[in-house]
């Protein structure tokens, strides 16, 4: 044992000065501050989940629309949000409508406008 306390003594280790802990303590906090601006950022939205689930049933009523005769205005309830679909003509022209639909959920209003074709024919 007492060989081992005098292999011990002999052993210098050179101690840090206090400007290397403080220069690692700053790097440590930096990175922390942008950990935590990276983190607040992926989980931060603006969207509620009702507006996206809105978004995309206007999507699913796109596909629809397209392989429907005839277009006209209507409303859709669902349980957390409404979706108002106007028709009109594009440019005075029959055969292309102008679709608004309009997104109310508890907290946002947006309108969204998309053009269908009706005819089914393509022109050169």
């Amino acid at each position: 044992m007492f060989v081992l306390m005098k292999l011990l003594k002999n052993y210098n280790v050179k101690a840090s000065s206090l400007l290397e802990s403080v220069m690692a303590t700053a790097i440590i906090a930096i990175c922390m501050v942008v950990a935590t601006i990276v983190f607040v950022n992926v989980f931060k939205t603006n969207f509620s989940t009702d507006y996206i689930q809105a978004h995309q049933k206007i999507h699913t009523i796109i596909h629809e629309l397209h392989e429907q005769d005839k277009i006209e205005a209507q409303t859709y309830t669902f349980s957390n949000f409404t979706i108002e679909q106007e028709v009109n003509n594009y440019e005075d022209n029959s055969n292309i409508k102008q679709i608004d639909f309009t997104i109310t959920t508890n907290t946002k209003t947006e309108t969204f406008t998309y053009l269908i074709s009706t005819t089914n024919e393509v022109q050169p």
